[in-house]
């Protein structure tokens, strides 16, 4: 799910809470949709007047330490198995060798008359990855080692900026809803046996820390897996006050899933300190596949295009096309990494502008709004930094108006605020979720063979 997630988060939470996309100028708005141009002008002051507003609401509530925090404690996971290769194969073997020694302690006949009888089995093993559990230990240099437990667990060493380095741990629980697969046993000499695995439908992952000799869940992912759909909750409630850690209260609501048309639909719903700051709803056309994990995993985005509905603050609308969402999310990621700095020319920023704008099309609206504005980005060089800038389109001068001079400097820096406390931490959280959660499922042994029986 690595490509997935790292294409379909940039393209969406990327451009949802800047309001900083854009469009094509044959598309601007039509004067023809007003009654006058000053009608065209207070509707633009009533839009951007939210847009101040909520960036001030945005700038003064949110809380992005806890997301940095388990963003570092997460990527430095993925960096302990990417160093040791062979953690994965150790692990299916281990597993592989726990249910084989128990299996034949476990064989049953085949009920008369059940789905397994009419498949022409006489005996079955149930075989549940729940029971057949193991813990991973890391150490500083990527060494692990292997033992049982129930379940699936990660422990390892990982340094967080202002905490130092501490032991954290994540761990994978069953819930009480699974699904059923049979495949042959391959047990030498044995015939008619079937090998019944018992699969989770629900995952609940716990992020852990030790401080002061106390362990501290710092968050809880639970995911509800289908054929079809992966839905769940991402939430932290966690009063860190003694212990170094911010005091947060947050959940993020997420679903994913394959459509009848051949689309996949994305669903984000996040909520910060009992305030609803923002929901996504994305819908983008795919490949039709029969195997939508299979999907999701080697999915490139190249090409995309994806429709967007956002709700910001339950207020601010922003909605239209994205028609390739990976070069949007190249470009967008390359203008926020350069945004204030020079190390790159005038000429290679704006390039990243332009690339921006040559796959969005975007516009934005409000509650109280008469139409939508249509928005884009433009570069400017300012201070020796390079910068960008939200602009909307003004049919009555058919030029671009920036927004530095439709508000003021400080509403200008709360817009800026809003978007490096949400976009980056947020993005990378649940891009990390989702890549870690991808390779413990490549980890699982869900067939036969792989079990060894």
């Amino acid at each position: 799910m690595k490509q997935f997630g790292k294409w379909l988060m940039a393209a969406t939470l990327l451009c949802s809470l800047s309001a900083l996309t854009s469009c094509d100028e044959d598309q601007r708005d039509n004067p023809a949709n007003y009654d006058s141009s000053e009608e065209v002008i207070r509707n633009r002051e009533e839009v951007l007047s939210h847009v101040k507003s909520d960036a001030k609401v945005l700038a003064g509530n949110m809380n992005p330490e806890m997301f940095n925090l388990t963003n570092q404690v997460y990527s430095q996971l993925m960096a302990l198995m990417v160093k040791d290769r062979n953690y994965m194969r150790n692990m299916k073997q281990v597993l592989a060798i726990m249910a084989a020694n128990s299996a034949l302690k476990k064989i049953r006949p085949v009920t008369y008359g059940s789905e397994l009888a009419k498949m022409g089995y006489l005996m079955y093993i149930p075989v549940d990855i729940q029971t057949f559990g193991a813990q991973v230990v890391f150490d500083e240099n990527g060494e692990s080692r292997l033992f049982p437990c129930d379940g699936l667990e990660f422990i390892f060493p990982a340094t967080v900026d202002g905490l130092g380095t501490t032991l954290y741990k994540v761990a994978f629980k069953a819930g009480d809803n699974w699904t059923e697969k049979i495949s042959p046993a391959q047990l030498n000499n044995v015939k008619g046996l079937a090998c019944v695995y018992r699969v989770p439908k629900t995952l609940t992952m716990t992020l852990s820390g030790a401080f002061d000799n106390q362990v501290l869940t710092l968050s809880q992912i639970t995911y509800d897996i289908g054929e079809t759909q992966v839905s769940g909750q991402a939430s932290t409630s966690l009063r860190g006050v003694g212990h170094g850690l911010p005091d947060v209260e947050s959940s993020l609501d997420f679903q994913i899933g394959a459509m009848e048309d051949g689309k996949v639909s994305l669903g984000l719903d996040y909520q910060n300190n009992g305030r609803n700051i923002m929901t996504i709803a994305a819908q983008m056309a795919l490949p039709k596949t029969g195997n939508f994990i299979e999907l999701l995993s080697g999915l490139d985005m190249k090409g995309v295009s994806t429709d967007l509905d956002i709700q910001i603050l339950g207020d601010l609308r922003l909605y239209g096309q994205i028609s390739d969402a990976k070069q949007f999310s190249e470009a967008f990621t390359d203008v926020l990494k350069n945004h204030q700095d020079n190390q790159v020319s005038v000429r290679q920023f704006s390039d990243m502008i332009d690339r921006c704008n040559a796959s969005a099309n975007i516009h934005l609206t409000c509650q109280h709004a008469v139409k939508p504005l249509v928005i884009r980005l433009l570069s400017d060089w300012e201070n020796n930094t390079n910068r960008f800038m939200p602009a909307v389109w003004s049919y009555e001068r058919f030029d671009l108006i920036p927004f530095s001079a439709l508000m003021g400097q400080g509403d200008v820096d709360n817009i800026y605020k809003a978007i490096y406390l949400m976009v980056p931490p947020v993005s990378a959280e649940i891009l990390s979720i989702m890549q870690l959660y991808s390779r413990i499922m490549q980890m699982l042994p869900l067939n036969s063979a792989e079990w060894g029986i």
